[in-house]
């Protein structure tokens, strides 16, 4: 994964997260967290794989 790619996962969990906490509907909070969620694995998931294996 490129630097690039890890700086949008990174900027679009902080965009999700503070979307989550400015919303007072808790569905749609929900819905934001579990995207922040799903962007933060997606970042861990590359940190395990090593640079020589990635596309």
């Amino acid at each position: 994964m490129s630097n690039s790619d890890q700086e949008y996962y990174v900027r679009r969990e902080r965009q999700e997260r503070d979307r989550a906490d400015r919303t007072e509907d808790q569905t749609a909070r929900r819905v934001h967290l579990e995207m922040a969620d799903r962007y933060s694995a997606m970042l861990r998931e590359t940190a395990l794989v090593p640079a020589a294996t990635q596309a």
